[in-house]
This record gives structure tokens, sequence and C-alpha cells, in this order.
């Protein structure tokens, strides 16, 4: 015992783990799936989805011990996904391994939850980064193509993109705070948070229209390939 109480012990005596937010997280490279190459995909994968594999496993023996929370990140394109890209992919697999790790822990007392931001501005949003990303996916193209796809595709892509950054994102990060708070001080916390206006009122209502109208939605705002099928 210490003056002040007792001592922190080994990691085989502790009390156990009461918290975990898995917020880590790479969104590029965006863009259409043709222009995308495997290796696109594991980068993004390796850290959304195999990163919150991994720590969640590591820390659950000790998570069980405290009957603690388990709060995972995901985003409303793990609801619907917009873009091609390893992103809406990665964040699909986190819903996915949420929705199954909670059923298997509320044995054990773990509770586990979900937080789907929408857009905020963020690293991964920002617009310079993003237009970066596609120019290097676009010179990197095959000839046959991009010339399929035509040389204003890219340009009319990238005026795409300003507006809908530009038009949803969100400067106020605590909306997505405040959401994991209360997933791990609630007695009761959620199983699902929607966080950002564009999340309630335009992500969240999509992802729950036929596949059909979305289709069409998304097909009237981005542009379209200069050879594509009549």
């Amino acid at each position: 015992m210490g003056k002040d109480g007792p001592r922190p012990q080994p990691h085989g005596g502790c009390a156990g783990l009461f918290g975990l937010v898995n917020n880590a997280g790479v969104a590029q490279p965006i863009g259409p799936t043709e222009w995308m190459a495997p290796d696109d995909y594991r980068r993004v994968l390796a850290v959304n989805a195999l990163g919150v594999v991994e720590v969640t496993l590591a820390l659950l023996p000790l998570l069980k011990r405290a009957r603690g929370r388990v709060v995972n990140t995901s985003s409303v394109l793990g609801r619907l996904s917009a873009n091609g890209g390893g992103y809406c992919l990665s964040k699909y697999c986190v819903e996915a391994f949420s929705d199954s790790l909670r059923r298997d822990m509320r044995h054990f007392g773990v509770k586990v939850s979900i937080v789907e931001p929408g857009f905020f501005k963020t690293a991964a949003t920002d617009l310079g980064s993003i237009e970066a990303s596609l120019w290097e996916l676009w010179e990197r193209l095959p000839p046959d193509t991009r010339l399929s796809y035509g040389e204003d595709f890219i340009h009319k892509y990238l005026k795409v993109q300003r507006f809908i950054m530009n038009l949803v994102c969100d400067a106020d990060l605590g909306k997505v705070t405040w959401c994991m708070e209360h997933a791990l001080r609630a007695r009761h916390p959620r199983t699902r948070y929607s966080a950002g206006w564009d999340a309630k009122l335009l992500w969240l209502p999509a992802s729950y229209l036929p596949a059909c109208l979305v289709d069409l939605a998304l097909a009237a705002i981005l542009p379209k390939p200069a050879q594509r099928a009549r």
C-alpha cells in the first residue's frame, strides 16, 4: 500500500479497462472504383478495419474484467457507399465487426457503440489532399482508361467534390466527441450515434431508400464518362 492508496498492479492484477475508443482512420484515396489499385484498398483497410479489430481483440480481456465500453468510430459512409476506394469499404467493416462484437460481449457486460459522423472539417476532408490524391489517381491511369472518361471528367469530378465539402462539412467536432462521451459515460449507451446535421437529415435517411433511388440521385450529381454506354 502507498500512502495515497493501493499501488498500481501489474497487467495481470489490474482492475481492467473501462473504455476503448477506436478513432484512428485514413480516407485517401477516394474516387471512381476503376481508378483504384488493390494496394489502395489494403492501406486503408489496414488502419480503418484491421486496426480496429487488432486493438479491440488485444484489449478485450481487460474490457471484460471491467465490464467496460467499446466505442468504434465508423461513418455515415459505412451505411451508404457514395464513392469508390477503401474508405467506405472499411467503414462497412467497422459496422459489421461492431455489431457482432456487441452481441457476443453482452453476456459479459461489455457494451459496444458505433459513432457514425457526417462530414466534418478534418484532415480527411481537406480539399487540398483530396484533389492531390485524385490527380495522382488520374495520372497513373492507362491511356485507354483516361480516354474512356475524357479529359473533362477529372475537372468536373473535382468541382463536385468542392461543392459537397463546402456544403456539408461542419467545423464543430464537439458534436462527435459528445457522442463518444455519452457512449462511455451513460448508464444505457446507444447502439449507434449520428453526429452532424448531414448525417441526420441527408445520409441516414438516404440509407433507408431503395438503392435504385440513391443510384439515380448520385448519377445526377456526379459527372458522366465521355464513352459511357448509351
